[in-house]
């Protein structure tokens, strides 16, 4: 089904029915997006912990002691 959007055309296909992958296919595709959505939302966390600005000091440190 063609569209037009001002100047750009797109082609879409519409497959009707069961989809075209396999009830595995479709598991391991499932996990892979888990998989990806887990590490950036560790990629945010280590940002921002990176970047946080802390409101505490650290003990001195002493040296030769």
């Amino acid at each position: 089904m063609p569209f037009h959007i001002e100047e750009v055309t797109s082609e879409v296909t519409v497959i009707d029915g069961d989809l075209p992958l396999t009830a595995a296919q479709v598991e391991k595709l499932v996990k892979l997006i888990c998989r990806r959505l887990e590490e950036k939302g560790r990629d945010a966390v280590l940002a921002h912990e990176a970047s946080a600005i802390r409101r505490h000091v650290a003990p001195p440190l002493r040296i030769g002691d």
